[in-house]
């Protein structure tokens, strides 16, 4: 394959210009959702005025609705309500959408290194299995990410959005890849005129943000003009600010995660079992080595939601050439950086290779025979002989001013549509996008690991190997002997009585790290739509179409290679994934029933056909149909129902070459110590291992693998074996708009979801107990000989040195298609509003409720349940329940609104449950612990002084969270599942806003 030219671009573009244009769904429906009352797309949109110029999410079809489908929709008036300063908070206003109570800001709940945080319908997301499909206006755009490839919505400014469309259902013969769980469509606002300015400031404990924005339009005959603009910049939120996210959970009854990795060091004389703990009492006078004395963290250092300063904005136009053609456009452009506090011994932020870490290694003293490995700060107990030590460091005390995350993404699109209508029911579209997202991680002020580790113990490794190469696979060896005074560290005393020479403290900082990636997406469409012929129930219509779609990504990494400074020694990588599609996509709308001809219980019914094939250059094609009927049984009560499969494309760093490395982790690693944990092999399974040391006792049934005496290695990364995720999904509901009670809607839909092969990297319980992923496992009995080892490696990148001592086994870590998952659930929303003279109120309820989360933990291996049990699928969470209420008033000018948000409680099934989950060949069935419900309440209040004064001013307060209360405590590190609630706590927004 090639890369995508500017010669590929203008032909093509010419070649569709020369073609009847067809076009994939570039407008949505005018259909206020159940959910906000009284939402309805402003005036602005012509589509609000005039069906037949509109295509709705979730059909090809101009002027007809999604049939079968429950599209919920959340327009201007439920934006401006809520005072919605981003994306995210907009999503929150939708229980159908998992994830909505994270911030959204910077990298917090993120799926990214560079921060991208992407939305999920029904939280059948992930991030190598992102099955929900986000488009604005109907049209992909840009991805973003660093390790990733996501569809990230927040560069949208806020104040150009005119409603989102929720289409929860599988949609790939509609729109291709990814929409298995359904949809989000953002409809920007269209044909504006006049000013807009909205100003904003919030405050919480600790953390603070203000947003402004203007909307400037104008409009002449048959055409206009229009700019969106949106600045906002939200505050950090450090770990210390919120105590009870610290490391030790012992004061909320749970576990204690801390370490011994202490500023000055802990340390272990060689022979002694007990580690002492600054300042050194005598020998003998230190603590166990057990989890429950660890004293100390990092997270206290690390921000939990990073600072974040945005620009976006948006240009659009439009323009009416004569009777019959009509061209619009766009122009998008944001940039975000986002800067996270970090401890400078673990500088990263999500999702990002650490450019440090804690630094457990040895330190030789005077005893140890070591020469000019002697380390001349070198510190025992008092009574201790020992000649060298375990020192756990932690260097916060010594570089009190932290590490730096620095994050950017950069989102560049230009859209452009042309519509002809050659008759009142015919009419053909084309339309072209092209678009660049450019994301970044640079972490500065971490330690230099080399650099410290040459300072200890005068070599590049921890155990003070002076054989074993710094570069794995090379004969590059970097020793820093003999120590002195002037080039070693002082790891023994706190900052204020420290030895450790400026020269030395200088190289420890030399650690830059630098991550990037630019993503290119071009697509071009053509679609020509129209009535076929008349029906006795009117006419079935149609929709032909093509698509191609040109994806580039090239990624890029700087870092430390192990030898030193990172200014001296660092390593550079780069490398580049194309992708090409190309789809063919029909759609037939079929009326049945019409009003006119009478039928009994049957006022209108509708039936919709669709289908789409879809060619992808890297991996083959797809072709994937959907059914959907509606049954108008009488005026205000509608059934409808739908069938359809889908599919998820593998992400490009999930997918690609496996002989490449790159920052995604196509590489070899050791495979020993806490970062991996450990394998409790069973032997029955696994015979060959029995002639391992320490696993050949007489009688042994399992063996634990993965310690320091039995190491190994792990292959991570992309696979070319990975194919695409299959959905299928059905669902059939109910609509009520009885027109004896005016104002009251009611909606409830049963929905069925399969996911089938989602991708992702096997967990280590499953590998050693399916059938499927037993080879991933490979036992070296004897130890692997050099030529196993590279054999094994097969040319990827080793990240680390190897374990000095034999290497036992070989662990496949690399992508692979794992679960399988069987959801079910129902979607509610029950709303009234009553008028009055004076004003209205208004209330109801909307949620989803999950009845079923069947999945499989490897293919062919049995289906258990997990509904209500979260965390043991790490890529799905599957609460049951989540709610949205609100109740409100409009008196005149004046309305409030209250909305209490709630996430039921659920089993907590992770690895660090307080009651261990019970499981079976890798297959859990009880344990874990309970986790409470968890309930916020939101309030808005809203004055609206309309033409009395100037620009009819609007004045607003918002206070999310308004109780202030605390998620919930899991058992975690964090104490609390970021995707449940958040520890921001009470924030009070005020605003004011203006329209001329």
């Amino acid at each position: 394959m090639q890369k995508i030219s500017r010669k590929d671009y203008l032909s093509s573009a010419a070649a569709l210009a020369m073609i009847l244009a067809w076009s994939c769904p570039a407008q949505a429906q005018n259909r206020p959702a159940p959910a906000q009352s009284g939402d309805s797309a402003n005036a602005e949109d012509s589509g609000a005025n005039d069906q037949n110029t509109i295509v709705v999410t979730g059909t090809s079809i101009k002027g007809a609705p999604a049939v079968g489908s429950n599209l919920i929709s959340v327009g201007r008036d439920a934006i401006e309500d809520n005072a919605v300063q981003t994306v995210q908070q907009l999503l929150k206003t939708v229980p159908a959408i998992w994830g909505g109570n994270a911030a959204g800001q910077g990298g917090f709940a993120a799926n990214d290194s560079a921060g991208a945080s992407v939305p999920q319908i029904h939280g059948l997301g992930g991030s190598n299995s992102s099955s929900t499909l986000v488009v604005i206006d109907g049209h992909r755009f840009p991805l973003t990410g660093i390790i990733r490839n996501l569809p990230d919505p927040n560069f949208i400014p806020p104040n150009a959005i005119e409603r989102v469309e929720v289409l929860a259902e599988g949609a790939s013969s509609i729109y291709g890849s990814d929409a298995v769980a359904g949809v989000l469509n953002f409809i920007t606002r269209r044909k504006f005129e006049g000013v807009e300015a909205n100003a904003q400031y919030g405050f919480g404990d600790k953390y603070s943000t203000w947003t402004a924005s203007l909307a400037l339009g104008t409009r002449w005959q048959d055409g206009g003009a229009a700019l969106f603009y949106t600045f906002s910049d939200r505050g950090n939120l450090l770990g210390s600010d919120r105590p009870r996210t610290l490391s030790d959970q012992r004061s909320q009854g749970g576990s204690n995660f801390g370490n011994f990795n202490c500023s000055p060091a802990s340390i272990q004389p060689q022979g002694d079992s007990q580690i002492y703990l600054y300042p050194y009492p005598a020998a003998g006078a230190g603590v166990a080595n057990t989890q429950a004395n660890a004293p100390c963290e990092q997270s206290k250092y690390t921000d939990l939601i990073p600072q974040e300063r945005r620009h976006s904005i948006m240009v659009k136009i439009d323009q009416k050439v004569g009777d019959k053609l009509t061209l619009n456009g766009d122009i998008v452009f944001s940039n975000r950086v986002n800067v996270q506090r970090n401890s400078v011994t673990i500088a990263s932020s999500t999702g990002a290779t650490p450019s440090g870490q804690t630094i457990t290694a040895t330190a030789f003293g005077p005893l140890s025979g070591k020469g000019g490995q002697i380390n001349p700060f070198y510190t025992n107990p008092s009574g201790s002989t020992a000649g060298q030590q375990t020192i756990r460091f932690d260097a916060n005390d010594l570089f009190p001013d932290g590490a730096r995350a620095t994050g950017l993404s950069e989102t560049f699109y230009g859209y452009l549509n042309a519509n002809y209508d050659f008759t009142d029911k015919w009419s053909a579209t084309a339309f072209v996008m092209a678009g660049v997202n450019t994301a970044k991680t640079t972490i500065t002020g971490s330690i230099c690991q080399s650099c410290l580790l040459l300072a200890l113990n005068g070599t590049t490794n921890a155990n003070g190997n002076l054989t074993q190469p710094s570069i794995p696979n090379t004969n590059v060896l970097v020793t820093n002997v003999p120590l002195t005074t002037a080039n070693a560290i002082d790891v023994w005393n706190p900052r204020a009585t420290n030895r450790t020479s400026p020269a030395v403290l200088a190289q420890l900082m030399d650690s830059a790290n630098y991550q990037g990636a630019r993503q290119v997406i071009q697509q071009y469409n053509l679609k020509v739509t129209g009535s076929l012929f008349a029906l006795p129930a009117g006419d079935l219509k149609v929709a032909l179409g093509g698509d191609i779609t040109k994806y580039q990504v090239d990624t890029e990494v700087v870092e430390p290679n192990n030898t030193g400074p990172s200014s001296t020694g660092s390593g550079y990588n780069r490398f580049r994934y194309l992708r090409d599609v190309k789809s063919l996509y029909a759609e037939a709308l079929i009326p049945i029933v019409s009003p006119e001809m009478g039928v009994g219980f049957a006022r209108r019914i509708d039936l919709s056909i669709s289908g789409r094939y879809d060619h992808y250059s890297d991996f083959g094609d797809i072709t994937n149909p959907k059914f959907g009927l509606t049954w108008e049984v009488t005026d205000g009560v509608k059934l409808r129902g739908n069938y359809a499969t889908s599919f998820v494309a593998p992400q490009f760093s999930t997918y690609g070459p496996d002989v490449l490395s790159g920052i995604n982790g196509r590489s070899v690693d050791t495979f020993f110590g806490p970062q991996n944990g450990t394998l409790n092999v069973p032997l029955d399974k696994y015979p060959e291992a029995r002639t391992i040391p320490g696993c050949n006792t007489p009688g042994q049934v399992t063996c634990i693998l993965g310690t320091a005496s039995i190491a190994g290695m792990r292959l991570d990364g992309a696979n070319p074996d990975v194919k695409p995720a299959q959905g299928k999904t059905w669902q059939f509901g109910i609509d009520l708009n009885p027109r004896f009670i005016p104002g009251l809607s009611a909606s409830f839909t049963y929905w069925h979801t399969t996911l089938e092969g989602t991708s992702g990297s096997p967990p280590l319980t499953i590998v050693i107990n399916s059938d499927a992923f037993h080879n991933l496992l490979k036992i070296y009995p004897n130890g692997a000989t050099a030529a196993e080892i590279e054999a094994y490696r097969g040319g990827r990148r080793q990240r680390s040195p190897l374990s000095s001592g034999p290497i036992y086994f070989g662990l496949d870590f690399r992508n692979y298609n794992v679960y399988t998952v069987y959801v079910e659930g129902i979607d509610f929303d029950v709303h009234y509003r009553h008028k009055f003279d004076w004003g209205s109120i208004h209330g109801g309820i909307a949620g989803t409720y999950k009845t079923r989360f069947d999945q499989t933990a490897a293919p062919g291996e049995p289906v258990f349940s997990v509904l209500n049990r979260n965390r043991f699928n790490g890529t799905f969470p599957s609460i049951r329940t989540d709610a949205r209420a609100d109740i409100g008033v409009d008196i005149g000018r004046f309305s409030a609104s209250a909305f209490a948000n709630y996430t039921g409680g659920f089993t907590f099934w992770g690895s660090t449950a307080l009651n261990p989950v019970v499981s079976s060949g890798g297959i859990p069935s009880s344990g874990g612990d309970h986790v409470k419900p968890y309930t916020t309440v939101d309030l808005n209040l809203t004055y609206k002084f309309g033409d009395s004064l100037p620009g009819q001013p609007s004045i607003y307060a918002q206070v999310s969270n308004l109780f202030d209360a605390y998620p919930p405590f899991e058992n975690t590190a964090s104490g609390y599942d970021n995707f449940v609630g958040f520890v921001l706590g009470r924030v009070i927004n005020v605003g004011v806003r203006l329209k001329f």
